[in-house]
């Protein structure tokens, strides 16, 4: 799965949060959720669940783009 950027970029912009902050929030490294946002490479269990608990109002399907 590939996350929707623009809206988790959304998301921790309202929140007044770093790129940085989240990624500590989610409790992933800085790195990883770059690359994740760029779309150089998919986001995994860790990363989805990081989000959702961060978020926990918004829905799966808000935060990932599914690859068919």
């Amino acid at each position: 799965m590939r996350l929707n950027a623009e809206t988790i970029t959304n998301l921790f912009n309202h929140c007044g949060w770093s790129q940085n902050e989240l990624a500590r929030r989610m409790g992933v490294s800085k790195g990883a959720l770059s690359r994740a946002l760029r779309g150089k490479c998919g986001a995994g269990r860790k990363m989805i669940v990081g989000l959702l608990r961060v978020f926990p109002g918004e829905v799966l399907t808000n935060i990932v783009i599914s690859e068919r």
